[in-house]
């Protein structure tokens, strides 16, 4: 994930040259409306493009892994209570299980 998040930094860098702050909110999928719409030079322009085919590829990448995490969790519940503490999802459950030994 710290590469998804170096490449949503880099997507706000682009934004933030062209003179939009971090203080202009929007929901997710405007800014990244607002950001494919933003007229930039060419080189951003393509730096931009080839950052949103790369962040493209991680969200598939890590809806698939999530999909195998919560499929695994599911399957390997065996009356762990890490599972019912709030705000505990699947895979940090795996971990305290995988800790345990």
């Amino acid at each position: 994930m710290l590469i998804r998040a170096q490449v949503k930094n880099e997507l706000q860098h682009l934004a933030m040259n062209q003179g939009v702050t971090k203080r202009q909110k929007r929901g997710a999928r405007q800014a990244r409306r607002w950001l494919r719409e933003l007229p930039l030079a060419p080189w951003a322009s393509r730096r931009r493009e080839d950052l949103f085919k790369v962040r493209g590829m991680l969200d598939e990448q890590i809806a698939l892994l999530d999909v195998a995490v919560k499929e695994s969790s599911r399957e390997e519940r065996e009356g762990s209570t890490a599972d019912d503490a709030a705000g505990v999802g699947p895979v940090t459950s795996m971990a305290f299980r995988a800790d345990d030994g």
